[in-house]
């Protein structure tokens, strides 16, 4: 039997005089909570995931905030957060949602990040009836079938290996090696840059590693037999650290790309700005035509000490929530089994562009038809559920990640 908060409290209620008292105080609070819209965020606090975990639950808060001080939805009701972390770790994120969907009630997972762990929780989601975002790209996301239930914001591996690919044949390079982490993630990135590079007349070897290895150095070795000039990278910040250091020892020439969560400033921090030289990094950037973001800029900047740049996600996941809410209010319930149905609806053309909670809201209310623009990414949904952001690339320069231009698809 599914155990629910519901159901202790309707044990706690059949027991004794003390019992019926507290059942009182409880029913009381049940009462309050009902009013509640109880939303899950199963973000990567901890571990490899933690570089872009924090900021991301912030953004789902702050579009929380901002809903509740618009007056919350469905005729004033508020919502509330309940934030469990996924560890970077598909057992620990399995066991969180659970707890999210079982004992906390919620109609939402958002949040969640790497491959492994959204594939891993996919299924809970979908059973649970809760609706999951992420900002996870295995193809299998997009091949699976979701039902709604589950809507990639971040941008698949696909689209990440196509934008790596083309950098890379802009550039000029003929010959290129791929070391790529062994799950879903890192060997379907290999795969669409493989493609895309050879298609365009170049030659590539995709090397797959093993994850948490003392040293890589043999992969390192097998890249580099083939004279690459560049070595692209399916990995993450960890094992990315180990690569660059044993790489810089190694002193070989070849130049580096790789995707924003494996090369960001905490890996120039970790390896030092003389390892680090060079390096490209491809990722998300935000909405910037957005009129909110701005806002959302100074606001997650001031909380997080932290550049806006350096957590592309955090945005997408201020996006997830407010996408989740005018759903909500465009179904005319908090029900996850209701709502997803109108997810693609509000976000995505035909509709007025709006680009605040309280327009969006507005019209939502007046029966408009909207496609909201989030201050993430535009929240487009394509024909598999998934959300495609804008693209750009930075360069390590002397200890810094910087901003060099978008890269078109």
């Amino acid at each position: 039997m599914k155990l629910t908060r519901r159901r202790l409290l309707e044990s706690g209620a059949a027991a004794g005089a003390f019992a019926m008292s507290s059942a009182a105080g409880i029913r009381l609070t049940v009462a309050q909570e009902a009013e509640e819209i109880r939303i899950g965020t199963l973000c990567p606090i901890t571990r490899a995931g933690s570089v872009f975990g924090p900021g991301i639950q912030r953004g789902i808060q702050f579009a929380a905030d901002d809903i509740n001080a618009a007056g919350g939805l469905l005729g004033g009701r508020k919502i509330r957060l309940f934030n469990e972390d996924t560890q970077s770790d598909p057992d620990s994120a399995v066991r969180a949602a659970k707890k999210l969907i079982e004992i906390n009630e919620t109609e939402t997972l958002l949040g969640t990040w790497s491959s492994g762990v959204t594939m891993a929780i996919a299924p809970i989601a979908i059973e649970g009836k809760v609706v999951n975002m992420n900002v996870s790209g295995t193809t299998d996301l997009r091949t699976m079938d979701k039902d709604e239930w589950i809507w990639p914001c971040g941008g698949s591996n696909i689209a990440y290996g196509k934008m790596m690919g083309e950098y890379a044949i802009a550039q000029g390079y003929k010959n290129a090696s791929f070391l790529a982490f062994n799950n879903p993630s890192g060997i379907t990135l290999g795969e669409e840059f493989k493609k895309v590079f050879v298609d365009a007349g170049g030659t590539c070897e995709v090397v797959v590693y093993n994850p948490n290895q003392p040293s890589y150095r043999a992969e390192l070795t097998r890249a580099l037999a083939s004279g690459p000039e560049v070595i692209a990278l399916g990995s993450y910040l960890p094992d990315t650290t180990i690569l660059l250091k044993e790489w810089y020892a190694m002193g070989e020439p070849v130049d580096w790309v790789g995707p924003i969560w494996a090369v960001s400033p905490a890996l120039i921090e970790a390896v030092g700005a003389d390892a680090a030289e060079g390096i490209v990094s491809i990722g998300a950037v935000p909405n910037f035509d957005s009129p909110a973001f701005e806002s959302f800029k100074e606001r997650y900047e001031s909380a997080m000490d932290q550049p806006i740049l350096a957590n592309p996600f955090a945005a997408i996941g201020y996006d997830m929530m407010i996408t989740c809410a005018l759903a909500m209010e465009a179904a005319g319930s908090s029900k996850a089994e209701e709502f997803r149905r109108q997810i693609r609806a509000v976000s995505s053309p035909p509709g007025e562009k709006v680009y605040t909670v309280a327009e969006a809201l507005e019209a939502v209310r007046a029966g408009t038809e909207i496609d909201y623009e989030g201050v993430g990414g535009n929240m487009d949904f394509d024909e598999t559920g998934e959300a495609k952001p804008y693209f750009a690339y930075w360069k390590a320069e002397g200890g810094t990640l910087n901003l060099k231009g978008p890269i078109e698809s």
